[in-house]
């Protein structure tokens, strides 16, 4: 299936989030997936941004990993512990004693030469308040700019530094992750 504006979905019915960015895909059932709904769910992540999917209750972690590898090559995220048996998966839990540093605005592994399509995140348990995940569509952001600052900002690059966030999680020297993940310049 080739991605298309007026695509019509037959795998599950898109429900938007709002105006901006994101669709809730009713009806997918991620733990049966076939090569029709890894094509229409990769139509609405291009269509809508970001897509939720709810209910996966019966989802294994071994059917997340074989959806989740129809996108691409799985990476190893860095963070992963080394004796955990689905590297693939980078489990991320928070309570008392761990409050997360990734409650801030970011973008996913943006510190590799080529980042990452996305995420797929699965929620196992979820706090009474809070635990929200937020997204931005930075492309409609970059439209709504003056031309002027386009022109400015089209000129621009940045640094994106594994070690800035990591090194201190990981107990690592940065000069250490810097072998293996050099900054990366993006624009």
């Amino acid at each position: 299936m080739a991605y298309d504006a007026n695509t019509e979905f037959t795998r599950f019915e898109p429900h938007l989030l709002s105006p901006a960015i994101g669709a809730e895909l009713i009806g997918a059932d991620l733990a049966n997936f076939d090569d029709t709904l890894v094509e229409e769910v990769r139509a609405a992540l291009l269509k809508y941004q970001v897509v939720f999917f709810r209910d996966q209750h019966e989802l294994t972690r071994e059917q997340h990993i074989a959806f989740a590898s129809r996108f691409g090559d799985l990476e190893i995220h860095p963070a992963t512990p080394k004796d955990q048996p689905d590297p693939e998966v980078l489990r991320i839990a928070h309570g008392p004693n761990s409050k997360g540093q990734e409650n801030n605005w970011h973008s996913d592994v943006t510190w590799r030469a080529e980042p990452s399509l996305g995420s797929i995140l699965r929620a196992i348990g979820l706090p009474e308040i809070g635990g929200d995940t937020l997204f931005s569509n930075m492309v409609m952001a970059y439209n709504d700019l003056d031309e002027d600052l386009k022109e400015r900002l089209c000129k621009m690059t940045a640094m994106h530094d594994i070690a800035r966030v990591f090194a201190k999680r990981l107990n690592k020297d940065a000069s250490a992750l810097h072998e293996k993940f050099p900054p990366q310049e993006h624009p």
